[in-house]
């Protein structure tokens, strides 16, 4: 009886072991901003921020497990963006259902676009993570106007959000190289509330990124959805703001401060399971 229980044990050691390498995720962080300059909060300076991040599971058979949520920042990087002009999150923005919804939404919103990218995924059913439909989604950025947009959350006027919209009509495409954008084995067309929220990074002062992916997007059709990699830039936009009883240039995204000579960009993917995993990528201030 002992040698049994030991043997069971054993092998339901070894099934838990197999069952963490299936749905272990692995993830790279990428970006940099432009003008170089580490600013400083009496003085910020206006620039652009490129990032970049890729998702993929242990073993390159796989598609990798959905991350839920995701925190997005820069080391000194905060954001004004009740300085430039915004766009309702309802509608256009994130109330469309279709693919006619992404005109709109370019058309109504245009000056309250601040960057854009692409996003490719793998979609297919949880129960076979070897399946890999092809999507290659459009990636749009909007200034979000502040308000109370009910379970999608709140918009503070101080600190802002951006709208992600995302969206890619249905076919069957045999890659997912660039050319594809806007294609997806599942049709796509929703935008997620993405608040900023103001945090430290290095012990400086920062503006993160904070939203979770709808269900919508995250399970469309019955699928698992898992993004494989995603590059999307906010360029750098200009304004005045009196700040310290000056008048100062400041950007969409501005630098305030940097540690050193290296400013660190950093994700925190969290899966559906709740694993919090943090990744840093730093690079010249």
């Amino acid at each position: 009886m002992r040698k049994f229980l030991i043997a069971a044990t054993a092998a339901l050691a070894v099934l838990a072991v197999a069952g963490l390498a299936y749905a272990a995720n692995v993830y790279t962080v990428d970006g940099g901003t432009k003008p170089r300059g580490k600013g400083k909060a009496t003085k910020p300076l206006p620039v652009s921020l490129n990032f970049d991040y890729t998702v993929a599971d242990e073993n390159p058979a796989n598609r990798g497990t959905p991350v839920e949520k995701y925190f997005i920042g820069a080391e000194g990087l905060v954001t004004y963006p009740e300085e430039f002009p915004n766009c309702p999150y309802s509608t256009p923005t994130g109330g469309g259902a279709n693919a006619q919804d992404v005109t709109v939404a370019k058309r109504a919103c245009r000056k309250a676009r601040v960057g854009g990218g692409i996003i490719k995924a793998y979609a297919g059913p949880s129960q076979d993570q070897t399946v890999k439909l092809n999507c290659v989604l459009e990636l749009n950025l909007y200034n979000l106007k502040p308000g109370n947009y009910g379970i999608r959350g709140k918009v503070t006027k101080k600190h802002g959000a951006l709208g992600i919209r995302i969206d890619g009509v249905q076919a069957s495409i045999p890659n997912l190289n660039d050319e594809h954008k806007g294609k997806c084995a599942t049709a796509q067309n929703e935008a997620i509330l993405a608040p900023y929220k103001p945090v430290r990074i290095k012990g400086v002062k920062s503006d993160e990124l904070q939203f979770t992916v709808p269900e919508s997007l995250l399970h469309p059709s019955g699928l698992d959805t898992v993004v494989q990699f995603v590059e999307s830039a906010v360029k750098k936009r200009v304004a005045r703001k009196r700040i310290k009883g000056k008048q100062r240039r400041v950007g969409f995204y501005s630098a305030i401060g940097c540690k050193g000579r290296q400013r660190s960009i950093q994700v925190t993917f969290i899966a559906e399971s709740g694993q919090r995993t943090p990744i840093t990528k730093n690079k010249p201030c």
